[in-house]
């Protein structure tokens, strides 16, 4: 979703848990679906856990995978702090009590191999167009990087970050170990979005 500035830090969490689970991920998990790499040339050397997920990237009704339900606990309160986050201002409050609460349309794990890239890019499609896009590095390293617009931010592990996910952003990993990032893509329905396309409602 387009917004005023590159990133926003939504907060630090104790993911102590989540990141137990991670690594306890057998390995073939990682290689079950490369579809996204597939279609999307940036994320080539990335490899995705798909919990909530569908290959049409469509906006309602998410298909939910299996290891979803496993983790649910301990992404739970991530998920509420979004939530609650986006429901604060009497604008938010408003839409809420109009078109409903919010929602998680997608959520995905993701690794980006030791010293290697996400090329630089720009996200398209009507919903990732209409979706706030949340990062919270799970496993990161000193010399890992998110480049999004003019911003170089090296995002630590326990952190929310969403992204303009509008805007041409990369990630640069010149470190000896894997990144791994949790990415949840939320929706607020009929929320005004002033896309670089013109305006859409969410």
């Amino acid at each position: 979703m387009n917004f005023q500035g590159d990133a926003i830090l939504h907060g630090e969490f104790d993911i102590a848990d989540i990141v137990n689970w991670v690594a306890g991920l057998p390995e073939q998990i990682w290689d079950e679906d490369t579809s996204r790499q597939e279609i999307f040339e940036a994320h080539t050397d990335t490899q995705t856990v798909k919990l909530l997920f569908d290959p049409d990237y469509r906006h309602i009704n998410p298909t939910s995978h299996p290891l979803l339900q496993e983790c649910s606990a301990l992404i739970e309160p991530l998920q509420e702090h979004i939530l609650a986050t986006y429901s604060k201002s009497l604008r938010q409050k408003k839409t809420i009590r109009k078109n409903g609460p919010g929602y998680f349309i997608r959520i995905v794990l993701t690794r980006l191999a030791a010293n290697s890239a996400i090329t630089p890019h720009v996200d398209d499609g009507d919903s990732l167009k209409r979706c706030h896009r949340i990062h919270v590095p799970i496993v990161s390293n000193d010399r890992c990087f998110f480049l999004v617009g003019e911003s170089k931010i090296q995002m630590q592990s326990g952190e929310m970050w969403e992204i303009n996910n509008r805007l041409t952003h990369a990630v640069e990993n010149g470190g000896n170990q894997s990144r791994v990032h949790l990415i949840m893509d939320f929706v607020q329905p009929g929320e005004v979005v002033h896309d670089h396309d013109g305006p859409l409602i969410a």
